[in-house]
């Protein structure tokens, strides 16, 4: 089971003007982002808006991704759901499509126990048995949260492999890593404003929606903590995190769909119940953009506002 590490997406859906995935974009999004240097994708996370999309919807898209992607990169299927046949239809989907590994949140809604918790994990493995497993944890989105303790009881499914890892409680994150240090688990950081603390916590990489604006920018900050410099890797982490605060104090994939057309990607407008900017809104994303080092960061000349 070779480690997957580096900077991966959370790729962005775009959909048309009538609401329905916009595959031509996806493609250009994903051209974009590996010529950028980034190593790989999570396809339809929550950046994804995986939970708003029919099963239909996430198993085309993953197709693309992978056509596109053409083995140059790992390519990891976000199969979560609530319901525990959903995910582990989707999870056999993406093995017979070639994805290289299949994620997934914990159930929501439903108050589910350990052993429940397990054996929904445990059918999404059998569902994919040749792919290997990965966590999602995410307390802030989903309520709950892989301890490590479940963590530990987790690792009886011989397909996990690692765990993205959503959360600032490196603390916890270092246990988990610890805990699967014999087996070769490892982490990939969530939240984007703190790739370079999870890094120095032993994080192999970071998978995050900035990755999407930002590839380049955050491949040079992990090739400068590899290559041991960490005065240039601190450098980038503090002018990307002046940008994510900016598009972060508003709808953020809202903001993110806005800043993406700016620069040549229109992805439309995300799925309800999430909402568009108001005229307002935008107006504030480009004032608070333009106080930071946005435009010089930007793999690409932005283009004007419609």
């Amino acid at each position: 089971m070779i480690p997957i590490s580096g900077i991966l997406s959370a790729l962005i859906t775009p959909f048309d003007s009538q609401g329905r995935v916009n595959l031509a974009v996806l493609r250009d999004l994903v051209r974009f982002q590996l010529q950028a240097g980034l190593a790989g994708f999570f396809v339809c996370g929550g950046t994804g808006e995986g939970l708003l999309l029919d099963p239909d919807e996430r198993r085309q898209i993953l197709e693309v991704v992978l056509e596109e992607a053409n083995g140059a990169v790992p390519v990891i299927a976000h199969i979560g759901a609530i319901a525990t046949h959903t995910a582990a239809d989707l999870a056999a989907h993406a093995q017979a499509a070639g994805a290289t590994a299949v994620a997934a949140i914990p159930p929501i809604y439903f108050r589910v126990d350990q052993p429940a918790l397990k054996e929904h994990y445990r059918a999404i493995a059998q569902a994919a048995p040749d792919l290997p497993l990965w966590l999602y944890n995410i307390p802030g989105a989903t309520g709950v949260t892989i301890t490590a303790d479940i963590f530990a009881d987790l690792l009886e499914i011989p397909q996990i492999a690692g765990i993205k890892y959503t959360s600032y409680d490196f603390f916890t994150m270092r246990t988990i890593l610890e805990l699967g240090q014999a087996r070769g688990i490892t982490v990939l950081s969530g939240p984007d404003e703190m790739c370079l603390p999870a890094l120095t916590m032993g994080a192999t990489g970071a998978i995050g929606t900035t990755y999407n604006l930002l590839p380049g920018h955050f491949a040079q900050l992990y090739r400068a903590y590899c290559d041991g410099n960490l005065e240039q890797a601190q450098r980038r982490q503090y002018q990307a995190n002046r940008v994510i605060k900016a598009f972060t104090s508003l709808p953020t994939l809202s903001a993110v769909k806005e800043i993406l057309a700016r620069m040549g990607f229109d992805c439309g407008l995300p799925r309800r119940p999430l909402r568009p900017l108001t005229l307002s809104e935008r107006e504030q994303l480009w004032h608070m953009l333009d106080q930071t080092e946005f435009s010089h960061l930007v793999d690409t000349p932005l283009v004007p506002a419609k």
